[in-house]
This record gives C-alpha cells, sequence and structure tokens, in this order.
C-alpha cells in the first residue's frame, strides 16, 4: 500500500466527494455530491493543512483520511485533527484505516505539528486507542456523543 496526496490525484476527487457524502454528508440539508467536490476541492495542499490523503494498491483507491484544521469549535485551542477516513468497502478489514490514520500522523510530525486530535463515535476510543491515541473526554456535539482523543506526535 502507498499514499498520495489527493492534490496528486486529483481525477479521483468525484470518487473521494461520492464517498463522503455517502457516509456522513447526505444528512447535511441543501448538500450535495457537487458541494463535497467544491468543499474537497478547496483543501488540496501537500506541506500543510488542511490536506487529504489517499491509500492506493495496484492503483486503485482503498482510502482516504484528512489532516483539518480546527473541526471541533468547542474546542478553539486545539488546532490539528484527523478526519474525514474513509475506507471503501471492499478494502475494509485490512488495515487500511490504520495505515491511513498512521500515515497522516507521520506527515503532520513531519509538518511540525506536535499533537494531533480526532473525533470518534466509538466511546471507548475504538481502533484509534490501539493506535496511540488517548481519550481526553467524551463529549455531545452537534447532538452526537463523541469521545475526543489526542496523539502526541513530538515532544
Amino acid at each position: 500500500m502507498n499514499f498520495e496526496f489527493l492534490a496528486d490525484r486529483t481525477d479521483v476527487i468525484p470518487i473521494v466527494a461520492k464517498w463522503y457524502f455517502d457516509e456522513w454528508g447526505y444528512s447535511v440539508p441543501g448538500n450535495s455530491i457537487q458541494k463535497t467536490v467544491k468543499r474537497i476541492s478547496r483543501k488540496l495542499n501537500r506541506d500543510k493543512a488542511p490536506f487529504h490523503m489517499l491509500a492506493i494498491e495496484n492503483e486503485k483507491i482503498l482510502g482516504v483520511g484528512q489532516l483539518k484544521q480546527y473541526e471541533m469549535d468547542i474546542y478553539p485551542e486545539k488546532e490539528f485533527w484527523l478526519g474525514s477516513v474513509f475506507v471503501s468497502p471492499d478494502a475494509r478489514k485490512r488495515g487500511v484505516g490504520s495505515n491511513i490514520a498512521n500515515h497522516i500522523a507521520s506527515v503532520a510530525e513531519e509538518l511540525g505539528v506536535n499533537e494531533i486530535y480526532l473525533q470518534t463515535e466509538a466511546l471507548d476510543g475504538g481502533l484509534y486507542k490501539y493506535l496511540g491515541w488517548r481519550i481526553i473526554e467524551t463529549t455531545k456535539y452537534k447532538d452526537i456523543h463523541v469521545a475526543v482523543m489526542v496523539r502526541q506526535l513530538r515532544p
């Protein structure tokens, strides 16, 4: 499995947009796949957040994740967030999500980020607790109970 910035594979933005829309975006009033394409297209960095990272194997896109900034407005002091991790249904249960999360953390560290956060509906931390993330609290955010987690990248 290798990784590429979505900025270098803009041809697959429609695929990523459909994944995101079908998984999360359909419930947002007024949203569409076309609007999702536009939002993604504004986040095509390589050397700073926000950026999207693709997991690829044999030229097939397996999944995607994003290094975001200020994802949860109730935490204005927490800048960098892992989010929008999605693995294609036919690539699940193969470690793709773990590899995406770890790779994004590595790139963030190379960019000088000290710690990154995430939110997950798995209140016990789910997969992320096994990848070195620590729950800092559970809260209700936008009517959803989530665990907020942190991963220290640099001392």
